[in-house]
């Protein structure tokens, strides 16, 4: 093999690897943003507010037949169900809302409806319905909550398409890079596969950094006001996009004082395999984004683990995001990133300890708002 050939291999085996794992580099600020919307709206941390109230406890039972739970990434929630992806077994499993095993969604293999590693289960709404998609593929699989395979979504070509949500008029909404490289958030008809509609979120040359931070990227959408919330995970603004004239309206930028961005290196100095795997400044120092979930109020609730200096968690609430935005960090116990909104209540998914025979337990919080004398 010529040292030519060799070079190509050895770029698909780095290909492959970024796909499957969970290096992060950086990127910079959306072009379109910074030049033409000056107006750039500020948000305030309050210390008082909103905050988590436990309300219920759900364990989950191990099935009396087959394999237990191996690695719980993350949890759906639908009115009756509990869809749980357990990552060490690639499967994805439902339970009902008293915590009982009930059947699994799919399975691993290379057959029609089957994945090879499966991603988060993104519900659609008003039916009991849901998209997988598979990182092994490339497919985005269809199945009903009860398990049966409704087909394959049709796509202009194969895409990586982590995160996602679909709207209540069939739209899928997901982050993208496109053939020059850039980062791209994508609108497509869930019947057809046909785009409708594609928004430049960043540029380029950032290419790397986009697609290694592409699963946890922030993204919402409100309904009601036909708005796109979207969070790069390395920067301190949440974009808005209005679907509906398909305009960029002012991002949403927050002051909250344990905040690091993540610098970027432009001297374009690559080391490591390809600089593929070179850490850039300041990696492992930065805020990182873990969750978003968009609130019936249209309130955005997401959460940060803030790297430097003290290393903690935080819930961030950001209100009134059309009239006087504000921002304040929310007391919470969610140690862990394995959680989900639905309404006003937040789920979170708990590993069995040592001396429990279970699968677990899912915590039910729901965000309450405090009084303004702590004393009431």
């Amino acid at each position: 093999m010529n040292r030519k050939k060799l070079s190509v291999s050895l770029k698909w085996m780095a290909l492959l690897f970024l796909l499957c794992g969970s290096c992060e580099k950086s990127a910079v600020e959306n072009q379109q943003d910074v030049e033409n919307q000056q107006d750039v709206i500020a948000l305030k941390v309050q210390t008082q507010g909103a905050h988590l109230s436990l309300i219920d406890g759900i364990t989950l039972e191990r099935p009396e037949t087959g394999p237990a739970l191996g690695m719980v990434s993350s949890i759906a929630v639908m009115d009756d169900y509990i869809i749980i992806l357990d990552i060490l077994r690639n499967c994805v499993e439902v339970f009902d809302r008293a915590g009982n095993y009930k059947w699994p969604i799919g399975s691993r293999g290379e057959g029609e409806g089957q994945y090879k590693s499966p991603s988060k289960p993104t519900m659609i709404p008003n039916t009991e319905q849901m998209l997988i998609y598979d990182g092994g593929t490339g497919q985005t699989l269809r199945f009903s909550v009860q398990g049966e395979f409704l087909g394959q979504l049709k796509l202009p070509q194969r895409r990586l398409i982590k995160p996602l949500v679909v709207s209540e008029d069939r739209k899928i909404i997901y982050p993208y890079g496109d053939r020059k490289g850039n980062g791209m958030l994508y609108v497509t008809s869930l019947d057809t596969g046909e785009d409708l509609a594609k928004f430049k979120v960043c540029e380029a040359q950032y290419e790397r950094a986009f697609f290694m931070f592409q699963r946890t990227h922030g993204l919402a959408y409100d309904e009601a006001r036909k708005i796109i919330y979207f969070a790069l995970t390395w920067e301190d603004k949440v974009k808005r996009i209005d679907l509906a004239t398909r305009d960029f309206l002012p991002p949403i930028t927050t002051n909250h004082p344990k905040f690091v961005s993540l610098k970027l290196d432009d001297d374009k100095t690559e080391t490591g395999l390809f600089g593929l795997f070179s850490p850039p400044p300041n990696f492992g120092k930065f805020s990182r984004l873990s969750g978003m979930h968009l609130l019936p109020s249209g309130n955005i609730l997401f959460r940060y683990d803030f790297r430097d200096p003290s290393k903690s968690t935080a819930l961030i609430l950001l209100s009134d995001l059309n009239m006087q935005p504000s921002a304040q960090e929310v007391n919470n116990e969610l140690e862990g990133n394995i959680f989900t909104c639905q309404g006003r209540l937040v789920y979170k998914y708990s590993p069995p300890s040592d001396n429990e025979n279970t699968n677990g337990n899912i915590r039910v919080y729901r965000l309450i708002d405090a009084p303004a004398n702590p004393a009431e």
